[in-house]
């Protein structure tokens, strides 16, 4: 049988773009919504800029910059990125299908790598679970202050694109008030 939740979580560039066609469909933006919700869009950028700066993707743990505060930051940046289009859209659909789909999505996601995690960094991952909350941050955070935030990474990760989509969906929104 398949595990909806694995493949959707494999595609989730796929289910993001499904998503932003719903979400096209049911906003039903003004001024004020994309005022209201344009700070949570670039706090969650800003949060997965920031993020992205510092994980070595199947190098190293990452466990300084903002994952020694929670071991998904890249997860929660786009939650409150989610949160602030939902704003924008002014849509009671559009709040459910993101708490739904953001659940849905990132529940499975996370707990696949974190078994994969466990499995390649063994008990130093075990200690960081025990201490940095999985999603919601807490401080202080985890003991270690060493790590360089790397420009090298934000461009590697390709975060610059989005802060370009942002710009795109932000003029949508725009046009679509008009």
């Amino acid at each position: 049988m398949i595990d909806l939740s694995k493949l959707v979580g494999k595609n989730r560039i796929v289910t993001s773009l499904l998503l932003g066609m719903a979400f096209w469909f049911f906003a039903r933006p003004s001024f004020v919504s994309i005022a209201a919700g344009a700070p949570f869009v670039l706090l969650g950028e800003a949060i997965r800029t920031w993020s992205s700066g510092y994980i070595r993707k199947n190098q190293e743990l990452a466990t300084t910059g903002p994952y020694a505060f929670t071991r998904n930051p890249l997860y929660l940046g786009n939650g409150v990125m989610g949160f602030g289009f939902v704003v924008m859209g002014r849509s009671g659909v559009l709040l459910g299908l993101f708490l739904f789909a953001f659940a849905f999505i990132y529940r499975s996601t996370i707990r696949q790598e974190e078994e994969r995690l466990l499995e390649k960094f063994g008990e130093r991952f075990s200690e960081y679970v025990r201490t940095v909350p999985r999603f919601f941050p807490h401080w202080p955070g985890w003991p270690s202050a060493e790590g360089r935030f790397d420009w090298g990474l934000v461009m590697k990760h390709r975060e610059h694109r989005t802060w370009l989509g942002i710009l795109v969906v932000l003029a949508l929104m725009m046009i679509k008030v008009s």
